[in-house]
């Protein structure tokens, strides 16, 4: 009985294990389709430059150059704006109120040098955003802290000039209220940015957006971020320096524009009015691409035309990062004085003279301005 069982139940028990393997097999010999673009390797392998270059589009010439205009303008930065704070700190002819100013418009500026700009480029190169949600958010919250920050900076400026030149007798910024005013600018600049941190993020592709979420928390924060740290700072800062302006030229009875003498308004307080109206000027108009592309949010469904455009809008907004330390050896003959006998501190083989003697800290300026 169990011979003839085994002759009946054989073939049945071959064909079921046939099937059971056939059907088996497939599912886990080949993976699900996508399942690369959900799960990529690891950065340093090929098959991630192949998946980042079909992410973003970007070739890699255009990566290249991006490198090289990029680090240049980082470079120019960086030592730029450090070389700035150093004179302003050494120097004591150049330890006024308004360099305080200067010197946190620096502070700031290093700040987006060294904590946002390279990880924008390290996306853009990379294809992709390695690094995690929280860097994501903490990046962006620094790109967006840098133009409040200054933004408020230039606005006391402003008010400093403003009064230093038409009203001299009735209020003065002071060392103690210029530190109070840039402490409300950071404040200000931080507080503003904060909810930048919460509106972006690095999602499960692996990529930390450009622009602000189309929804209507991101619609609310680009127009309230550039009402507050934009359009109303810059309407003051505009009415300041046309008041100004107006002082120092003013109208005569024939309708031609005469200036005042010098004895009213000096020579150097006037070439520090250009140079700050230089400086406003090409602050706002590298900045507003920036303001403007937030407030229209771009649909990032193309990563091609997405990460040209945020590149673009990178790129002029930090380009007067690296142009202010230009202006500021242009216009200032006391920051250029103060430049040279700080490298000739440095190197120890040249006069230096009374007018422009390097102190030894920060604390010896001080009192000999009280």
């Amino acid at each position: 009985f169990s011979r003839s069982m085994d002759n009946s139940s054989g073939p049945v028990l071959l064909f079921t294990l046939l099937l059971m393997q056939n059907t088996s097999t497939p599912k886990a010999s080949s993976p699900p389709a996508g399942y690369e673009m959900a799960e990529p390797p690891f950065p340093g392998a090929s098959p991630s430059r192949n998946h980042s270059l079909v992410e973003y589009g970007l070739r890699p010439g255009e990566i290249a150059a991006a490198s090289v205009v990029w680090g240049v303008l980082w470079l120019i930065s960086v030592l730029g704006n450090f070389l700035v704070c150093l004179v302003i700190h050494r120097s004591r002819r150049t330890q006024s109120t308004t360099n305080y100013f200067v010197a946190s418009m620096a502070c700031a500026d290093l700040v987006s040098s060294v904590g946002s700009a390279p990880f924008l480029l390290l996306q853009l190169s990379c294809g992709r955003w390695v690094l995690g949600s929280g860097a994501c958010r903490l990046v962006r919250y620094i790109q967006y802290l840098t133009p409040g920050v200054q933004l408020y900076v230039l606005l006391a400026i402003s008010v400093d000039r403003f009064y230093t030149i038409v009203y001299p007798l009735s209020f003065k910024v002071s060392r103690g209220k210029a530190k109070k005013m840039i402490l409300a600018s950071w404040l200000c600049g931080a507080l503003f940015a904060s909810p930048a941190c919460f509106l972006y993020g690095s999602n499960s592709d692996q990529h930390c957006n450009f622009f602000l979420p189309s929804s209507w928390q991101g619609s609310a924060y680009s127009i309230i971020h550039l009402l507050l740290v934009f359009m109303i700072p810059s309407f003051f800062i505009i009415l300041f320096y046309q008041k100004v302006i107006k002082y120092i030229w003013r109208i005569g009875t024939d309708g031609m524009t005469v200036r005042r003498t010098t004895n009213i308004v000096p020579r150097a307080k006037v070439k520090t009015i250009k140079m700050f109206l230089m400086l406003n000027s090409m602050f706002l108009l590298s900045w507003l691409p920036f303001f403007m592309v937030q407030l229209w949010h771009p649909q990032e469904t193309d990563y091609r035309k997405s990460s040209l455009l945020f590149l673009a809008i990178t790129w002029i907004s930090f380009s007067s990062s690296a142009s202010k330390p230009t202006l500021y050896s242009i216009y200032n003959a006391n920051f250029r004085r103060g430049m040279k006998e700080t490298f000739c501190m440095s190197a120890m083989k040249c006069y230096r003279s009374n007018a422009y003697t390097i102190t030894t800290s920060s604390r010896i300026a001080k009192k000999n301005h009280v």
